[in-house]
Formats: C-alpha cells, structure tokens, sequence
C-alpha cells in the first residue's frame, strides 16, 4: 500500500503531542484548549446533542460479540 506523505506527517505530529502530553486523554485535551485559547482563532463549537432511545427498546442493545440466535 502507498504512504501518503500528508497522513503520514499528521500521524507523526500526532504521534508527538501524544508523547509530549505522556499517552493521557486529559492532558492531550487540555492542551488542545490551551493551545486554542492562546491562537485567538474562533473555533466552532456545538452543543452536545441529546441521542433519543426509542420507547420500545429494552435491555442491552446487541453487538458483533453478542451470541447470535439461529432459528
């Protein structure tokens, strides 16, 4: 398969600010704030939105480990 240098270079920083926030979420996050906050940018920020669960669903909704029913 081809490398594409843009990916690859994207991986690299990202690879890099990982390292440097020592592999933590939290940190990686908080320094993309900070960073954000320091760039005077406007960054478009949504609201979170609510995910509507239908009336008629119950108990765990299944998932590619779930046991299969054969019939």
């Amino acid at each position: 398969m081809k490398i594409d240098p843009i990916v690859a270079e994207v991986r690299a920083v990202r690879d890099r600010l990982a390292a440097e926030c020592g592999n933590d979420l939290q940190k990686i996050f908080r320094h993309a704030r900070e960073y954000q906050a320091k760039s005077g940018q406007r960054y478009v920020r949504y609201r979170p939105r609510q995910v509507r669960v239908p009336d008629d669903v119950t108990g765990p909704v299944p998932t590619d480990e779930s046991p299969k029913e054969t019939g």
